[in-house]
C-alpha cells in the first residue's frame, strides 16, 4: 500500500478562462491574535461574495494554520516582514507555487485575469538585504520593468496593471517609522546600488496599488495617474494625524477588509468594510479607464 499523507484533503472553484467581472477581497496583516476582520472574511468567502483573496503579507501562516477555512477560497499572497520569522522567509518559499519568473523566487510574479495583469512584489528584499543579500533585488527589479513592458504592450486586452505589495510608498500616520524609515523610502525611491520600485511604476503607468505594513486604512487621490491604498486589518492603535497630507483622501483607523469589484473592462469599484461598524461600507469608489491607456 502507498504512503499518504495524513491531512484533510481541501478543494476550492476557480474563476473561467478570461473572465470580465469579478470580486477579489483585499487584507493585510492579518494576524490571529488580533484577526478581528476573519469573522467576517471567512463566511462571506465560503457563501461566494468574493472569488479570491489577495494577501499583502504579515501572518498569512496564522491565518491559515487556525481558520482553514481560508483553503477554500483562491488565495494570492506576497512576502511582510513577519514572514521572514528569522529564517530568511524560508516556510514561505517552501509553500507557496507561484507563476514562473525565471528566478526561481516566488516572492515576486505575475497573472492576467481578465482585464487586469496582477502584480505581486516582494518589500522584504529591502527591508531585509543585509541578511537575504542584494542579489534578490536586481532581480525582482529586471524582471519588473520586463513584466511590466509586456503589459504595456497588451492594454488593449488587460487595460489594467494593479499591483500589490507589503511595506507602503506613502503613508500620513504619525505613530511610526513605516514611512519614513530607511527600509521603507529604499522601496519607493532606492538606496545606493538598490534601486528603488516608484520610478517603474509611474513610467510603466501603473493603475492601482495596494500596500499594508501601516496598520490602518487609508486611501490616496491619484499620484501621477496611480491610484494607491493602505488595505491593512489590523488597526486602533495607529496615532493620525489631524492635519491629514492634500495627498490623502480618506483614512480609518479601524479593522476592515477591502473588497474589490471588477465591473467590466473599463470599470473597477472598491468598497473598504469596517468591523467595527458591523461590516458597513464606509468608503466606496469607482475607477474607470479609456481603453488602451
Amino acid at each position: 500500500s502507498g504512503y499518504k499523507i495524513g491531512s484533510r484533503t481541501f478543494q476550492f472553484k476557480t474563476l473561467p478562462e478570461d473572465p470580465q467581472s469579478y470580486r477579489v477581497c483585499i487584507f493585510g496583516d492579518l494576524g490571529y491574535e488580533h484577526g478581528n476582520s476573519t469573522d467576517s472574511i471567512i463566511p462571506n468567502g465560503l457563501a461566494g461574495k468574493f472569488d479570491f483573496i489577495v494577501h499583502v503579507g504579515n501572518d498569512y501562516m496564522h491565518s491559515l494554520q487556525h481558520k482553514v477555512s481560508f483553503i477554500y477560497v483562491p488565495y494570492m499572497v506576497v512576502a511582510g516582514n513577519h514572514e521572514n520569522d528569522g529564517e530568511n522567509f524560508t516556510n514561505f518559499q517552501e509553500r507557496f507555487l507561484m507563476t514562473p519568473n525565471g528566478f526561481h523566487d516566488n516572492q515576486f510574479y505575475s497573472f492576467d485575469l481578465g482585464p487586469i495583469q496582477w502584480i505581486g512584489l516582494s518589500t522584504e528584499y529591502y527591508g531585509y538585504y543585509d541578511t537575504v543579500g542584494k542579489e534578490p533585488l536586481p532581480n525582482q527589479y529586471k524582471w519588473l520593468q520586463q513584466d511590466l513592458e509586456l503589459a504595456n504592450s497588451n492594454r488593449h486586452r488587460t487595460p489594467w496593471i494593479v499591483t500589490y505589495l507589503h511595506r507602503p510608498f506613502y503613508c500620513s500616520a504619525a505613530h511610526n517609522d513605516d514611512c519614513t524609515g530607511l527600509d521603507s523610502m529604499m522601496v519607493r525611491v532606492g538606496y545606493e546600488d538598490m534601486p528603488g520600485l516608484e520610478r517603474p511604476f509611474l513610467q510603466y503607468g501603473v493603475d492601482l496599488g495596494f500596500w499594508g505594513h501601516a496598520h490602518y486604512y487609508e486611501r490616496f487621490y491619484p499620484v501621477a495617474d496611480m491610484h494607491y491604498w493602505n488595505a491593512g486589518c489590523h488597526s486602533t492603535d495607529v496615532k493620525i494625524d489631524k492635519s491629514p497630507e492634500p495627498f490623502s483622501a480618506k483614512r480609518l483607523n479601524e479593522y476592515g477588509y477591502t473588497i474589490m469589484t471588477v465591473a467590466n473592462i473599463a470599470h473597477i469599484h472598491l468598497e473598504q468594510i469596517s468591523i467595527d461598524r458591523e461590516q458597513a461600507v464606509v468608503d466606496d469608489f469607482w475607477l474607470s479607464k479609456d481603453i488602451g491607456f
